[in-house]
Formats: structure tokens, sequence, C-alpha cells
């Protein structure tokens, strides 16, 4: 189901009438944010540390309010308390260091606590926790009766994840979801990820990473002081090397390079690069150059 932002700004200390009376004027985490998330996209978000990201996540499922404006699920407003109590169990999200927030004596009953709460059998319970825990690569049989304290930080992060997904949402909302993890476990948890997304999943996931942006997203928001800056195609927001750099960002890697050759004269078209595309066309123009 869509989800609308129309002109949503946000305050985290609203102005009083007297303070409006005076002139005074409030800082805003949000500035008139506008756009629609479509279902089945993967759409990242980008921004510096203070531009809004985690703000505008946790308005995606209704755990904060605009100050100004609306946030639509499914047409509907979620300043609505029903509305939102519904929009939750519809749109997951993960936070920062999701194993933090594990708090059961077993897997299965941290996995389980979601499922219980929108009213679940216990047989549909059991299902879910299993379906869950093998999406995330997890063992059932070996782990369920297991403290997820006993597990590494990669597994009990992956327990984390399940709980998520064991409320069988349809958009899954992840604020810088591979933070602190090694290279090797990064790398598993994106591909993880993709996997969702592959299966139908919304997703937006909130990232500085423009590599992983690059590779998995099909669409890029840049926040700055938090207002939208950029929202288009990776190709569109990575062609913004400078600006993206005067705001604090960067850009994937093999732009960047790609950028540096063509200042050198060495002649690569404009576009988005990966690092395979990007070696395979030096090779190409290397080639051409000696046949010519």
């Amino acid at each position: 189901m869509s989800i609308a932002f129309e002109q949503v700004s946000y305050s985290y200390t609203p102005l009083s009438k007297r303070q409006k009376k005076k002139g005074e004027t409030a800082k805003y985490a949000l500035k008139n944010v506008s756009f629609t998330l479509e279902d089945g996209e993967f759409l990242a978000i980008a921004g510096h540390t203070g531009s809004g990201k985690s703000t505008l996540t946790q308005h995606l499922n209704g755990l904060v309010h605009p100050t100004e404006g609306r946030v639509l699920w499914n047409g509907l407003d979620m300043a609505d308390k029903k509305v939102a109590t519904q929009a939750r169990g519809d749109i997951g999200l993960v936070f920062q260091y999701p194993e933090h927030q594990l708090f059961a004596a077993s897997v299965y009953e941290d996995v389980a606590f979601g499922p219980r709460n929108l009213g679940c059998s216990e047989d549909e319970v059991e299902l879910r926790v299993q379906s869950a825990l093998e999406a995330v690569d997890l063992d059932y049989e070996k782990l369920r009766d297991v403290s997820p304290f006993e597990l590494s930080g990669g597994q009990q992060r992956r327990v984390a994840f399940a709980g998520v997904l064991a409320m069988k949402p349809t958009t899954l909302v992840l604020d810088e979801p591979v933070a602190g993890l090694d290279p090797a476990s990064r790398a598993d948890f994106l591909k993880l990820i993709g996997s969702f997304h592959e299966s139908g999943m919304t997703v937006v996931m909130v990232s500085h990473n423009m590599n992983d942006i690059a590779l998995l997203a099909d669409r890029v928001m840049v926040l700055n002081e938090g207002e939208i800056v950029w929202l288009g195609s990776p190709d569109e927001v990575f062609m913004h090397f400078d600006e993206l750099r005067a705001i604090g960002l960067g850009v994937p890697h093999a732009q960047r390079f790609a950028k540096e050759m063509r200042e050198l004269g060495f002649p690569l078209e404009e576009k988005l690069y990966s690092p395979e595309s990007l070696a395979d066309a030096i090779a190409a123009r290397l080639k051409s150059g000696e046949q010519s």
C-alpha cells in the first residue's frame, strides 16, 4: 500500500501561541516534505547527520505525526490513532542496531512478540516465527529455544529482523541496517535486504553509504537540513557530484573514479557505474584506442 507525504513539516519543539505572537521561529527537523512511496520500490534515503532521515522514517509508520501537513497510508491520515495502528501492522520499522531491542528469554519468544500483539493464534504464531527465521537464514529447530543473548552479533541482528518480518509487513523501513557490521556481514545483510525487495516487498533504507545505495535502490532521496534536495534515480542523483560533496555527502567510488578519469582527459560516458561496469568501460575504451 502506498504512503504519501503531503507538505510535511515537523518540529520537536512546536511554538506556543505566545511564542508565535512574539514572532519567534520554530526549528524544524523536516520542512515541507512531499513524495509518494510506490508499492514494490526500493527507496534509499541519504543525508548527513541531522538532515532529518530518522525523523522521516518515524513518520513512515506513525510513530510521530507531522507538525504541519499529512502522512497518508492507503489514502488514510496516519494522525488518526486507529489508522496508525493498522499501518504499523503493514509497515515494519527496523531501527539502527536492532539487536539492542532484543528482550525475551528465547529466540522463539522474541520473534513471536509481534504476531501475538496482532492477535494471531498460537498455531499461526509458530508458523510465522518459523517462516521469519528461515527468511533471515537462521535454523528454526536449532535456535528456537536458545537465548538471543547467546548468539553472535550478526545472528542477533537477524533475530531482530525476523521479529519484524513475523508481522508480515508489505513495507520494510530500515534505518542504517548494516551499521557496525564487518565487511563480510555487511555483504550478507545487503544481499538479504535485496532478497526482500526481490520478493515484492517495498523497502526504504536509510544509509550514508553511497555504494550500497547505488547497488540496491530504484530511487534516492537526499535530505539536507530537513528538506528534500534531490529525489530521483541513482543515475540522476549521483550526477550532482560537487553539490553532494558540498552538503557533506559523497558518491559511489566507481562514480568518483570515473569523474576523475574524465577530468584527466580519459573519455568515459557520464552515467552511473558499478565497479564491474566501469572496469568494462575502461577496457573497452583502451581496446578501441589500440585498434584505431
